[in-house]
């Protein structure tokens, strides 16, 4: 059996399902795809894993609980001082400042592939750290001193930067892990960072955040991104079939 994807091209049926892009015009536009494609997947019996892939336009990314601190208006008013559109992420965390020098990977899975959102997030931090590992960076798993949305599975550099921040949400028949990869040189976002925090109160370091091109990956932002996305549909699936990847191996 061949699924295909929305490039029509053919794909093992067990890989996950590729949506690579932009939806729309507007960062508040690109979040409302996704919860779009999570409540397709809710209403599927036969759901299939899927990855979408973007470069966002200029957002902040506040989660739902931040939007109702008193300090929110401050905070958005500090996004939208940069060009920066404040916008309520599906996802849980702090807020995370990115543009187009960034890529935004939502990985979507039925619900029932993992028992709990600690196995989600080892599953998914793990596919991250195998794909920038193939593109040469010496990628971990964990935070670093300083970082931005600060999480045990964020996906470092030498111990030293963060790259990778990841968040989830688990909802009726379906997860998100969603991930904002740092692609090029971060000084345009670390100022909007570090005016948003401030609002917020939150410490954080500026030295934390780091990129993979920081980090010596070669070749154009199209083809990192392909590298990537490629990489964690073919080679880093795991996290999208891990009771069959289990059965396998138990016959083997």
């Amino acid at each position: 059996m061949r699924v295909m994807t929305e490039a029509n091209q053919p794909v093992p049926a067990r890989m996950p399902k590729l949506s690579l892009g932009r939806i729309g015009s507007t960062a508040q536009e690109d979040i409302d795809e996704s919860l779009r494609a999570l409540r397709e997947m809710q209403l599927d019996v036969n759901a299939h894993a899927r990855i979408r892939a973007y470069r966002p336009l200029p957002t902040v990314a506040f989660s739902r609980r931040e939007s109702l601190m008193p300090e929110f208006a401050e905070a958005s008013a500090a996004a939208r001082s940069f060009g920066f559109d404040p916008v309520i992420r599906l996802a849980g965390g702090r807020a995370v400042a990115y543009d187009q020098t960034c890529l935004i990977i939502d990985l979507m899975a039925p619900l029932e592939f993992y028992n709990n959102h600690i196995a989600a997030f080892e599953a998914g931090a793990g596919c991250f750290r195998d794909v920038l590992g193939d593109l040469g960076l010496d990628a971990r798993v964990g935070p670093v001193v300083g970082e931005y949305c600060a999480g045990d599975h964020s996906v470092n550099a030498r111990g030293q930067v963060k790259v990778v921040g990841i968040a989830q949400r688990a909802m009726r028949r379906a997860r998100l892990l969603t991930a904002c990869i740092v692609l090029e040189t971060p000084e345009r976002l670390r100022p909007v960072v570090d005016a948003v925090y401030g609002a917020m109160k939150l410490e954080w370091s500026p030295a934390s955040l780091g990129s993979v091109r920081g980090e010596g990956a070669q070749g154009t932002l199209d083809e990192i991104v392909r590298e990537l996305v490629s990489g964690l549909q073919q080679r880093h699936a795991e996290w999208a079939f891990p009771h069959l990847t289990q059965i396998d191996d138990a016959g083997t």
